[in-house]
């Protein structure tokens, strides 16, 4: 990092000022002063020198002083002379100060090399980009720095930066956020840094908070101690693993043993929830002791309070699971059918949920296709996201599964068969005691899966990822298939949720609820084994389902009549009868095309169910062009004939100036990628992009014409290039390549395009159709001169 400050010093004397006066509490000498600043700049510095150093450090006295007085004071925090709070609006001018000479600097210089390809695997070629990243970054770096931290012991900080002075600063810097979250993740991964990662809490520890919060903790009655005990002693010894009580009589003998079996986190929350609802129904009651008759009370109040019969039903398995637990532990006798009368009724189970099948199409089509402008694959989440739900769909296994999946999953049999290996799963086989990463099921897939898991592969995380239980994860610290955008820590389902969510908002504006989540594309699985005629046990097998009624709400997502149509649409073909090879042949040669003619109605029945195959076009093609000679007199038409040639634009493919990942291939013009963020223009073409954009604007005011040529709607919608769309995306590249890529300020790149845009008006109108295709020596003279040889 090349640094300049102040005039031109002799190195040797700038390290020997910083070696010594580092640290000192107390105003800069002249002679100091001199060192990092010129001369002149002394007599107004000095009036400084008067204030009291603590002083210095009110936000309000250091806006109140002059330009060079607050670079006086923004020097002496440089040198951790004094610390300025955090909160201080103010840019640090970095090449004005030594951060160069100082190890603090030098060490986030290796720290940002180190760890930049770790967190952005995508973005390693984007040179700009990193740069900027790195600038910003940079800036947080020392507004840390003169507020006293440094960024581990021994940088020569007044104190070091720590996790909570990451989550102050988060507060204070608001502008700086992101930056200041990368610089935390950087030194997570620094075993000598103080910033720990604190996102993985013990599974209590936000429940507790809540307790805590409605003032049900610390207890205060006997009927809060007793279930805090049930829930946070009791309950949260059973999360993950069994346990065994012991009961003795009054004498110490072993009385009886009782075993209990291991409970979910998502369960042991539950409980917790419901019971903290009840107890503060307590608090409100002034119910202090535990009897029948004012656990009926509570127990009444809060179930005239609920809504929905599955809070109601868990509220009650709650209730009753204490109630339990209190009379075999206190030995009390307290009536639990009596306190809470089990429900007399009878619900209807409802199986599956049903699913528009077009819409199903439309969602996978949108999910296989490459170039689907509805997902940004050089975005490194939808790149993951997109290939977590094409993997669902490919193996029917649970969203929690595949999320958990480790880098080794993917394996090939001794047949050349590929499986993938679900280390995490829900079902237990009968066996209690054994934890669900205790069982594996393996799942068979095709190439396109491979090739999604190879994928995603390449820009796996490279360093083990734990994945807590109360994430969904299976506890284990090991390498990972996927991981954040930083890679610093697994993906959770419910961020799956969000990006089907929005990816189907993009695809049906009017959607209120998602008509597909992460675990309906493991029921689209299935259904479509269903239609394929699949026997029951193959599916189960490929659910990893342990009861055969387990499948209903997977394969039932769609009416049954529904289902057989489709099956019997897949056995009979998508025509209802297949024609001979001889009456296609006696079709085409047919005399009299008007004999036996098919009505167009029928003809576009039929078309609407066809699948297209190079055979099926051909007959498809002599078919229309029979019914086309038939009924000539009714296919009438206008035929808008121009002398006006549009210029071809080449389409698609990549450019050596692009950035984007390698399994990307947009497919654009080359008006699309120089307004793209992926573009990068070689050094010392300003020139020629200047004649491409030139050309194009050009070619905006031939597309103009041509669509004032055509008459109705219809006709200008078959223009290749709308002329709203050529201007739309030039508008883009005038910040996207000129501001951003060639370093010109707005308000020239804004000149610029004021001139290039009159200057191709002028050239549309005087040269068009005398020269159309001009070269760029061509261009270049015209836009200077506006004259063509």
């Amino acid at each position: 990092m090349s640094q300049k400050f102040g005039l031109k010093k002799d190195k040797k004397i700038i390290n020997e000022v910083l070696g010594v006066k580092v640290g000192r509490r107390e105003h800069l000498t002249q002679s100091e002063y001199i060192q990092f600043r010129s001369a002149c700049n002394w007599p107004n510095a000095r009036e400084v020198t008067t204030i009291q150093l603590a002083e210095l450090q009110s936000p309000t006295v250091y806006k109140n002083l002059k330009p060079i007085q607050r670079d006086y004071v923004l020097l002496l925090a440089f040198l951790q002379r004094i610390r300025l709070p955090l909160n201080i609006r103010t840019k640090i001018v970095l090449h004005k100060f030594p951060s160069g000479e100082l190890p603090n600097f030098q060490y986030f210089d290796d720290l940002f090399e180190r760890n930049y390809q770790l967190l952005f695997p995508l973005d390693g070629e984007k040179q700009n980009q990193r740069a900027n990243r790195k600038k910003t970054m940079l800036q947080v770096v020392a507004k840390l720095w003169v507020s006293g931290y440094a960024l581990k012991d021994g940088l020569g900080g007044i104190e070091v930066v720590t996790t909570s002075v990451i989550e102050k600063a988060k507060n204070d810097l608001i502008f700086y956020k992101q930056s200041l979250d990368l610089v935390g993740k950087m030194l997570v991964r620094e075993p000598e840094s103080s910033v720990r990662d604190e996102r993985f809490v013990p599974f209590d520890k936000n429940e507790t908070s809540l307790w805590i919060e409605a003032e049900i903790l610390p207890s205060r009655s006997q009927i809060e101690e007793s279930i805090g005990d049930f829930v946070f002693l009791h309950l949260a010894c059973r999360v993950d693993e069994a346990i065994v009580e012991d009961h003795f009589d009054d004498e110490g003998n072993l009385k009886f043993r009782y075993g209990k079996k291991m409970i979910s986190i998502v369960y042991w929350r539950s409980i917790a929830k419901y019971m903290r609802r009840f107890l503060i129904c307590c608090r409100i009651c002034s119910i202090t002791e535990i009897s029948e008759s004012s656990i009926i009370h509570a127990y009444t109040e809060v179930i005239e309070q609920m809504s929905g019969k599955e809070n109601k039903t868990f509220f009650r398995v709650a209730l009753k699971h204490w109630l339990k637990w209190h009379n075999r532990t206190q030995m009390t006798n307290l009536n639990v059918e009596r306190i809470m009368p089990r429900p007399k009724r009878a619900y209807s189970k409802l199986h599956g949920r049903v699913f528009s099948m077009a819409r199903a199409h439309t969602l996978v089509q949108t999910l296989l296709d490459d170039h689907s402008p509805l997902i940004n694959e050089n975005d490194i989440m939808h790149f993951r996201y997109r290939r977590i739900c094409l993997l669902l769909l490919a193996t029917a296994a649970r969203p929690n599964e595949i999320l958990n999946l480790f880098q080794q999953a993917l394996f090939q049999d001794t047949n050349g068969e590929y499986w993938i290996r679900f280390h995490k799963t829900k079902t237990k086989r009968n066996v209690p005691n054994r934890k669900s990463f205790d069982w594996v099921h393996y799942s068979p897939i095709k190439e396109d899966a491979v090739k999604w898991f190879n994928e995603l592969m390449q820009f796996a995380p490279k360093e083990r990822l734990h994945f807590p239980a109360e994430w969904g994860g299976d506890n284990l610290t090991e390498l990972r298939l996927l991981a954040v955008r930083y890679n610093d820590a697994p993906i959770r389902s419910s961020s799956l949720y969000a990006f089907l969510r929005s990816l189907q908002n993009k695809l049906w504006p009017e959607m209120v609820i998602p008509y597909f989540t992460p675990h309906n594309l493991r029921a689209l699985h299935l259904t479509y084994r269903r239609i394929l005629g699949d026997e029951d046990v193959i599916l189960e097998r490929q659910a990893d389902h342990r009861s055969s009624s387990s499948k209903k709400p997977y394969v039932q997502t769609m009416p049954a009549e529904d289902i057989a149509k489709f099956g019997d649409i897949l056995k009979k073909g998508v025509w209802e009868k297949k024609r001979a090879k001889e009456e296609a042949e006696m079709l085409d040669v047919t005399d009299d095309p008007s004999e036996g003619a098919i009505s167009l109605n029928d003809l576009t029945k039929e078309s609407s169910k066809l699948t297209v195959t190079p055979r099926k076009l051909e007959e498809v093609i002599k078919l229309i062009q029979q019914v086309t000679e038939a009924s000539s007199h009714s296919f009438q038409g206008l035929v808008v004939k121009s002398n006006l040639e549009l210029p071809i634009i080449p389409v698609g493919g990549f450019t050596h100036n692009c950035n984007a990942h390698v399994l990307l291939n947009c497919g654009h013009t080359p008006g699309h990628c120089r307004a793209c963020d992926y573009y990068s223009p070689d050094e010392g073409t300003g020139d020629i992009h200047q004649t491409e954009i030139f050309r194009e604007m050009v070619h905006y005011f031939y597309c103009v014409k041509a669509e004032k040529d055509f008459i109705t709607t219809g006709q200008r919608k078959m223009v290749f290039q709308k002329s709203e769309e050529i201007k739309a995306r030039l508008e883009m590249s005038k910040s996207k390549l000129w501001v951003n890529k060639f370093n010109m300020k707005p308000t020239e790149a804004k000149k610029l395009y004021e001139q290039l845009w009159k200057k191709a008006k002028t050239y549309f109108r005087e040269y068009a159709e005398i020269k159309p295709k001009p070269t760029i020596d061509e261009i270049l003279q015209f836009i200077s001169t506006e004259e063509m040889k």
